[in-house]
């Protein structure tokens, strides 16, 4: 087995984290890139939650990575996934192991995501069950061209079309991902842990009845815990606490909406229950650092 050393992120539970949703990478960090390495591999052998998506497929040799309580063996002619927000660790590798993988920002996956307009919740909790799919040498061919198509743009596309370019790359990929899932039979009677049915149930909550002014106390009223109850939890599965995943998707139902052109923002501020488009600027402001109308200009040539 090969050792590594990574940068490590402590986990802390009384730590209250800011979303950013600003898109601003850190410097030297890149929103998109296609990798080989295990040393650019974003999980080490200390448990922390992502802040990137990851997509690959193993080459040659094996590694037993664990995410939250599932272990899984990723060996040749696999194809792996891991979402952000999940807690994951490597439990052993092999000298020869080999892969080809990308990844994608935590930002940039959510703008990805956006453009599938609604998902259901169950989606991402099934993808903490099924991180790796076996498949035959013609499609690990197609997913080695499928990078070597994205590298190829993410290097020519001219830089104000780039992103979305990408995006629309990483749309096909979690599309046919998401599709698994919906036609998957034994998808809706997985069986989960009690912790897990909770969060499930609150990311439903989420989806079904956000608005601006319905805070933590409001979820928690609902499945019968303190708000400091659900917090805990919430970043016990995720990293992040139960109020940022408000955040995370108000802001992403409002970035869905404002890729259909039709839609004003004062239209959009009423689908999402704002009082007026000045309070839904603000607030998208607040976690964006930019305008509705200035994201909007991001992919509206």
């Amino acid at each position: 087995m090969i050792s590594f050393v990574m940068k490590k992120e402590s986990i802390s539970m009384n730590e209250e984290p800011q979303p950013d949703l600003s898109g601003q990478e850190a410097p030297g960090e890149e929103e998109f890139r296609i990798c080989t390495e295990l040393s650019d591999f974003p999980v080490s052998d200390c448990p922390a939650y992502l802040k990137e998506g990851v997509g690959g497929v193993c080459l040659s040799g094996h590694m037993t990575i664990q995410v939250l309580d599932n272990k899984f063996r990723i060996a040749p002619n696999m194809i792996f996934t891991l979402f952000p927000w999940q807690l994951a660790f490597i439990k052993e590798v092999s000298e020869d192991f080999r892969m080809t993988f990308f990844r994608v920002s935590q930002t940039m996956f959510i703008d990805t995501l956006s453009g599938l307009w609604r998902l259901r919740p169950g989606f991402f909790f099934y993808m903490s069950r099924h991180i790796v799919s076996r498949s035959d040498e013609d499609h690990i061919r197609r997913f080695l061209n499928y990078c070597d198509l994205m590298e190829y743009w993410n290097e020519k596309s001219p830089a104000n079309c780039r992103r979305e370019t990408l995006m629309q790359f990483l749309r096909l990929y979690y599309w046919t991902l998401y599709a698994a899932y919906i036609n998957d039979p034994m998808a809706e009677v997985t069986r989960y842990t009690h912790k897990e049915e909770l969060a499930f149930r609150f990311m439903y909550y989420i989806i079904e009845e956000h608005s601006p002014d319905k805070d933590v106390a409001y979820y928690a009223q609902k499945l019968g815990l303190t708000p400091k109850s659900l917090t805990n939890l919430i970043r016990s599965i995720s990293g992040q606490s139960a109020r940022d995943w408000i955040v995370y998707y108000t802001i992403f139902e409002i970035k869905s909406l404002l890729r259909d052109s039709s839609l004003d923002i004062k239209a959009i501020a009423a689908r999402t229950h704002f009082p007026d488009h000045a309070t839904l600027s603000r607030y998208f402001r607040r976690y964006t650092g930019m305008t509705p109308t200035k994201y909007r200009e991001s992919f509206f040539f």
